[in-house]
């Protein structure tokens, strides 16, 4: 109760603070143009699809007004501009001035042999020059769609939320900055201070004003146009005042990292199904998802999905499961985070299709994490007509499943893809995919993917 009157007393507070020190924020206003594509896609639509993952995380993260693609597409098209291609300072400073915008992103994916690369460009619309460049590499089976989630990370880096302090009290501060403006539990600003003027020695021109680190806050709790935060340091005792800016600190997006799994038993063979390299303890892996198995004499095969997503050691521990005796058969799930693994009791399949061979295993693993959804679906074909019941290969076909149906909507080829998908489940005969099938035909958003998902399950039951 005494923490909800304290910030009642803070909200009154903050009202009496100056205008100034309160003024609404104002969301950046940026335009995403679709990225080039360069080496073989099969899909030709895939630069205008990373435009709009790129759009969706953008508008996740609060703070951005970004410019509706359809919105995008006429006023471009009605000046006869492209929607993709490097931009030359007049194309910049023309769509910036129709659009209203300050900042364009555009970019270009790479796909070179066994290599997925996308690069994105900052332009500054009044200058028409590229004010910040990042990239991010990766194997070129790591999904895409995670590839691109990391590259909008470090882009959003590159626009630091500003602004003040309005009220200290002793070892807290209140900044007017909220939910609003994309302010989040645990994010850290540094603290600054205006000092001296650096004028023009000709025109006298205010060309810039120093700025004198005071400390740095950690944000504890979040409203809408305020946030409260813990001064973790300040430069000498009381530094940290009322009135001075704040800045929002953000670290780099680093682009590989170490791992290391620690199995149980420890003589277990650990092998990464979806990247060509053999597994050594602690090899360095690009940033993106991958697909662990661990296997031992007298114990159940385990499976394991990772995401690498920053530089630091990534620690995975996999406790594999005995064997059983008896006539069921069990199988090792391991939990997200690799801590220990529990076990799920199925009846045996029906139908006994062929166990996949090694090299075959992974190039279906290879083709339904592809981002191309042509090779998902050939590989599901290919699982349907051999009626396949390795689990190794069913249970990425699950997954993938389950990540993609629900954006089928009306994208044909997607909604056949996610139809074999079903199709290969159901012929495994394997009664664990039941709940996944049932997922699907009442939840997918087209009537043909319910239609073959219902299909599949009864087939099961």
């Amino acid at each position: 109760m005494q923490k909800i009157i304290n910030f009642l007393l803070l909200l009154v507070i903050v009202g009496f603070v100056p205008a100034s020190a309160l003024a609404e924020f104002q969301k950046t206003k940026i335009a995403v143009l679709d990225f080039q594509l360069q080496g073989h896609f099969d899909n030709p639509d895939m630069g205008a699809i990373v435009a709009e993952w790129f759009i969706t995380a953008m508008v996740r993260e609060g703070r951005f007004d970004v410019v509706e693609r359809r919105l995008l597409e006429k006023v471009l098209t009605e000046h006869q501009l492209a929607m993709t291609g490097a931009l030359d300072a007049n194309s910049a400073s023309q769509i910036g001035k129709l659009l209203g915008v300050k900042t364009i992103i555009s970019g270009s994916v790479i796909r070179l042999q066994d290599i997925l690369e996308v690069n994105a460009r900052i332009i500054d619309v009044e200058s028409g020059s590229i004010i910040a460049a990042e990239n991010v590499r990766s194997s070129a089976a790591t999904q895409l769609h995670d590839l691109v989630d990391v590259m909008s990370k470090k882009i959003i880096h590159n626009f630091p939320l500003e602004g003040y302090i309005v009220y200290r009290n002793k070892n807290n501060v209140t900044l007017d900055l909220g939910t609003n403006s994309g302010v989040k539990k645990g994010m850290t600003f540094m603290v600054f201070k205006e000092g001296e003027v650096i004028k023009h020695p000709k025109t006298n021109e205010i060309l810039d004003v120093k700025r004198i680190r005071t400390g740095t806050v950690t944000i504890f709790n979040v409203s809408g146009k305020i946030c409260e935060g813990e001064i973790s340091e300040e430069t000498s005792p009381g530094s940290v005042d009322y009135g001075q800016m704040v800045k929002s600190m953000t670290a780099n997006i680093p682009s590989e990292a170490r791992l290391f799994v620690d199995p149980s038993p420890e003589d277990a063979t650990i092998r990464i199904l979806n990247i060509t390299p053999r597994y050594e303890r602690g090899m360095p892996l690009a940033l993106g998802r991958y697909h662990i198995e661990a296997s031992a004499p007298g114990y159940q095969t385990g499976y394991l999905w990772i995401d690498i997503n920053t530089k630091e050691d990534t620690h995975v521990a996999i406790s594999l499961v005995k064997a059983p005796t008896s006539s069921e058969s069990q199988r090792a799930y391991l939990q997200p985070d690799g801590s220990q693994a529990r076990t799920t009791t199925y009846v045996p399949p029906v139908s006994t299709g062929p166990v996949v061979e090694n090299s075959t295993l992974n190039q279906y693993i290879q083709m339904l994490t592809s981002d191309s959804m042509a090779s998902k679906k050939r590989a599901a074909k290919l699982m349907t007509r051999s009626k396949c019941s390795d689990t190794r290969v069913l249970d990425v076909a699950e997954q993938e499943l389950l990540k993609w149906y629900p954006r089928s909507g009306s994208d044909r080829n997607l909604i056949d893809t996610m139809a074999w998908l079903c199709n290969a489940l159901g012929a495994s005969g394997n009664k664990k995919y039941l709940g996944s099938l049932k997922e699907v035909s009442r939840n997918a958003p087209h009537r043909k993917l319910k239609g073959y998902a219902a299909k599949n399950y009864n087939g099961l039951k």
